[in-house]
């Protein structure tokens, strides 16, 4: 009858965690000769699996490593045991690795390994390359997995955007949005927006060509016709999406301001204005960098002129003497600016409306033209009690 083997006790100190340490040696040795190589990000980029490895495993590693070498160091183990010998060649490997990837992509080998595995992995995926058109699709998958996190934001965008943009808007009654509604489109459009340039840009630094995004774009022109099931289908959705809600807030805007020409830079901080203002009508438009005061006064007018003028309200709503107020303070506001022709267009819908509504009387006889909005707004006001 044979004598058992001896267990090993340093292999026994370590409390069932040695398991860790010859996989890891091996994935450490392989990883170091690869970056070692003259084309490495070619040869690194076909053993990703081996990174993603790494980084799943490092946590528990660590966890094992750094109380296993200050015991070994504090109890003198003997380097000639091979659980003991396997225990610091994993470390010193661990520490080449680190400094090796680090320099490789001018971080700092301080930071977790597992870290460091996963950001090795996405810049090997992003190095600037000419995808032939048959790889397109193949290379915007691992371009775009679902792990990424402006992948996912921009996924939450598109549908938020496709729950309150799918269905049609009718442009004359209020804007349909819950109060939730509003402010979580609100909180997301920034986010959302900052995503899908991430993407995109994301895959113009990839193909030189630019191949793989002149292709998504012209898919994301048309309407999904399933749930997004991959990353390239999330941005398509996303972006889709996106350009509607923006077609819909445009129109929105638009029909609301008629007389008015807005800059591209001033639709969405009157959509978001319009928002509050629909159901607050004390909810004024503030002056910003990109809006001044006066166009902000004139802006409300022209607002509202059409809210007045709506056929979908009672006639008892429409000249309130609540509306001519705020008409009258915005008109001061707008005076401070008398210049332009989004200015004279607004005094055009004034002197029309006046028109209408003086027709038959003895009004039009003593009307003045002006150059300053409120005094319009008082004629009309005389007008149209």
């Amino acid at each position: 009858m044979g004598v058992p083997p001896v267990e090993d006790e340093y292999r026994l100190r370590l409390e069932g965690r040695a398991a860790l340490l010859e996989p890891s040696r091996e994935r450490y040795y392989r990883l170091v000769l690869m970056l070692a190589e003259s084309r490495w990000q070619e040869r690194l980029r076909g053993e990703r699996p081996l990174l993603r490895e790494v980084a799943a495993h490092q946590e528990a590693l660590d966890a094992m490593l750094g109380p296993a070498l200050r015991r070994a160091e504090a109890e003198a183990w003997p380097t000639s045991n091979p659980t003991v010998r396997c225990l610091f060649e994993v470390h010193s490997l661990r520490e080449q690795l680190a400094r090796d990837v680090a320099r490789k992509l001018g971080r700092s080998a301080r930071e977790p390994l597992g870290s460091l595995m996963n950001a090795l992995e996405d810049w090997l995926l992003t190095i600037p390359r000419v995808v032939p058109p048959h790889l397109r699709w193949s290379t915007a998958l691992e371009v775009l997995p679902d792990t990424l996190p402006a992948l996912r934001e921009a996924s939450a965008f598109g549908t938020l955007l496709e729950s309150l943009f799918a269905h049609p808007i009718l442009l004359t009654g209020r804007i349909p949005l819950t109060s939730a509604q509003r402010e979580q489109l609100h909180q997301r459009w920034a986010k959302g927006e900052a995503a899908l340039a991430s993407l995109w840009n994301r895959l113009s630094g990839v193909d030189a060509n630019r191949g793989i995004v002149t292709e998504l774009q012209r898919v994301a022109t048309r309407a999904p016709s399933h749930p997004p099931r991959n990353g390239p289908e999330r941005l398509v959705h996303a972006e889709y999406w996106h350009q509607e809600a923006w077609a819909r807030v445009r129109q929105l805007v638009e029909v609301r301001l008629a007389p008015i020409q807005l800059e591209p830079d001033e639709y969405l901080k009157v959509f978001w204005w319009l928002l509050e203002r629909e159901y607050a009508p004390r909810v004024r438009l503030t002056a910003s960098d990109s809006l001044a005061d006066a166009r902000a006064g004139l802006i409300e007018v022209a607002y509202e002129l059409w809210d007045a003028q709506r056929p979908d309200i009672p006639e008892d709503e429409r000249w309130t003497a609540a509306r001519w107020a705020r008409l009258e303070e915005q008109a001061w506001r707008a005076d401070e600016d008398r210049g332009g022709a989004d200015s004279e267009r607004v005094r055009a819908v004034f002197r029309e409306l006046i028109q209408k509504q003086g027709i038959g009387t003895a009004f039009l006889r003593g009307w003045k033209d002006s150059s300053h909005l409120v005094k319009w707004v008082q004629q009309a006001r005389e007008l149209i009690r």
